[in-house]
């Protein structure tokens, strides 16, 4: 049978660490945001050359506006796909569908179900009309 400690050390043995809340989180990020914003007029300064800064402070100062502020190409990666039945589409969607597949060099399958799609095109024109 183990032996069951009374009181365990938060980081040593099986106890672990507590889980961070999401109100602690919040104020890390927030404290790190007012790091940033009192060192933007430093900033400035390094820019205009009236201050030199080290390339340990230029790293440091990168590594938390990242954590304020990430880059766009790794914050934006989300792709929405949006998906409706043939019928509730509108007549434009349904041409620009049309206008890809001819871009496509179908095959003999293809063919078929491009003409397919044609007719549902205009057989949901002929509704609208």
């Amino acid at each position: 049978m183990p032996a069951v400690r009374k009181h365990p050390h938060p980081t040593k043995g099986s106890g672990g660490l507590t889980a961070v809340t999401p109100v602690e989180i919040d104020r890390v990020r927030r404290s790190v945001l007012d790091v940033v914003r009192n060192n933007i007029p430093q900033v400035r300064e390094v820019l205009d050359g009236s201050r030199k800064w080290d390339n340990q402070q230029v790293r440091l100062f990168g590594m938390m506006l990242n954590k304020v502020m990430p880059d766009l190409h790794h914050s934006f990666n989300q792709h929405s796909v949006e998906t409706k039945d043939v019928h509730e589409l509108s007549i434009a969607e349904l041409e620009e569908i049309a206008a890809k597949s001819e871009e496509i060099e179908p095959d003999e399958s293809d063919e078929s179900r491009s003409g397919e799609i044609l007719a549902e095109i205009k057989e949901g024109e002929d509704q609208l009309s």
